[in-house]
Order: structure tokens, then C-alpha cells, then sequence
């Protein structure tokens, strides 16, 4: 009874539309729109307590947490005709701050908890920006699903950019080679389920899979001529590099407040 009436409830919710395209006006109106209010609400809140910090870090985790949920049911009963799509397992890059701003609060005293919220500043403002900017994973048929796919890219601007305005996180050298190996945890987590699951559908989390080439731009044309392995390594610099020139701005823009 539990199920049906879930089922019910995500029918209803399935409201339709034209499945916008890339770059279109729903596309361009949504980020002019999205990334200014990201930005001006995490500027404006960047002087807040310590206590309302990690509230609004770990509200924000509630928030991904339950659109993440209705998400998953929404494609297993409505779209998937009750089975698992494991494409959309959420363990990508942009799924960790579901988890990292949920566990933050509770790390206050932990020797990773900058080096988290650095990797946050740092690594998923990059995931949420260039998932912005590179949209074909954002676009549905159904209302509901594309205003979650914008709203919880948004969310990431936001968390990456409160980290940074507000002085938590290091930007300094080293605290950006603090954040590699949580990178490397999570690239080996990611690898592993890629390689326990693979039989069993479509995943490849953190785009990495050893079994298939990417579906990233630019990077599936370099992987069709390197090989998966080389390719995932490209992949993976490219990553580092975009990540490391985040966290130079975000120093820039401190020793500037500064003066």
C-alpha cells in the first residue's frame, strides 16, 4: 500500500515539457539568473557564527538528501518501470556534498574538516559550474526533474562559494594537496563501483569507468585515441588543474579583501 501510494504521489508530480536544449533560452535565462543569486546570497552571508555556518551547510545536505530521494523514485516508478537505472547512483562528484556538508558539523574538532571543506570550495564548485555550463545532463522531459538538476547545481555554487567567502577551508599550497587525497578516495570508491556494478547497468560514476568511454566533451575524442585508462587520467589532471585555478581565486580574492 506504502508503494502505491508513493507511485500515486510521483505520477502526479510528473509534470511534463518540451525537454529544453542546450544553450537555449531556458538554458541561458536559468544560469543568468542562478549564478548571480548563488554568488550575492553567499557574499552576503559570509560573516555569519560559526553555529549558523555548519547549520546552513548541513541544511543544505537535508535538502540534497530528500530532492536526491525523490529523484531516485521518481525515475525507479515513473520512468524506469520499476527497476534500478545505476546511471544515476549517486556517487559522482557532484553527489559528495550531499554527504560532505552532512558530516561537517559533526567534524569540528577532526584534522580533515578543512581539508573537506576546501575539497568542497575547491572540487565541487568545479563540478557545479562546468555541470552548468556543459547542461546535456540537466535537461528532462519533466518539470520536477530539471528544476532539481539546476537547483542542486546551484547549491553547489552556493556551498563552494560560502566555503571561500567566509573564510573557512586553506587556501593556501598546501591546503590544496590536502584535498587530493580525499580526491583519490573518492576516485577509487568511484572506481570500485564501477567495476562491482558495471554488469548490472549503465554506471560509470565520476565518468570514470574502466569498461566504457566517457560522455564528457572533449575527453571522449581524447579517450577514442588514448584508451579508456590514459583517457581517465587526462581526465583526472584536467580535474586537478581546474580545481587548483579555483582555489588560486578564491586566495586572490581573500589577500585582496585583506587590503
Amino acid at each position: 500500500a506504502g508503494g502505491d501510494r508513493m507511485e500515486n504521489f510521483l505520477n502526479a508530480t510528473a509534470w511534463t515539457m518540451a525537454e529544453p536544449k542546450p544553450y537555449g533560452l531556458f538554458h541561458i535565462v536559468m544560469l543568468l539568473g542562478g549564478i548571480p543569486v548563488s554568488i550575492a546570497l553567499t557574499w552576503k552571508l559570509r560573516r555569519v557564527s560559526d553555529r549558523s555556518y555548519h547549520r546552513i551547510l548541513f541544511a543544505i545536505a537535508v535538502i540534497l538528501l530528500l530532492s536526491e530521494l525523490y529523484k531516485q523514485l521518481f525515475h525507479f516508478y515513473v520512468m524506469d518501470n520499476k527497476t534500478y537505472d545505476w546511471w544515476i547512483f549517486p556517487f559522482q562528484l557532484c553527489s559528495l556534498p550531499m554527504y560532505l556538508c552532512a558530516i561537517l558539523p559533526f567534524m569540528k574538532k577532526s584534522r580533515w574538516l578543512i581539508p573537506l571543506e576546501t575539497f568542497l570550495m575547491d572540487f565541487n564548485l568545479l563540478g557545479g559550474l562546468m555541470a552548468l555550463l556543459v547542461p546535456d545532463g540537466l535537461m528532462h522531459p519533466y518539470i520536477t526533474l530539471t528544476l532539481h538538476a539546476f537547483v542542486w547545481h546551484f547549491l553547489l555554487l552556493f556551498v563552494g562559494f560560502f566555503i571561500g567567502f567566509s573564510r573557512h577551508g586553506d587556501t593556501s599550497l598546501s591546503g590544496f594537496i590536502k584535498t587530493l587525497p580525499i580526491l583519490l578516495i573518492c576516485i577509487g570508491a568511484a572506481t570500485l563501483l564501477n567495476v562491482l556494478f558495471h554488469s548490472y547497468g549503465d554506471i560509470n560514476m565520476f565518468y570514470i569507468s574502466p569498461y566504457k568511454i566517457t560522455t564528457q566533451p572533449v575527453f571522449s575524442q581524447i579517450m577514442k585515441r588514448t584508451g579508456i585508462w590514459i583517457g581517465n587520467l587526462f581526465y583526472i589532471t584536467a580535474m586537478c588543474i581546474a580545481a587548483f585555478l579555483i582555489h588560486r581565486m578564491f586566495a586572490t580574492i581573500r589577500r585582496s579583501c585583506e587590503k
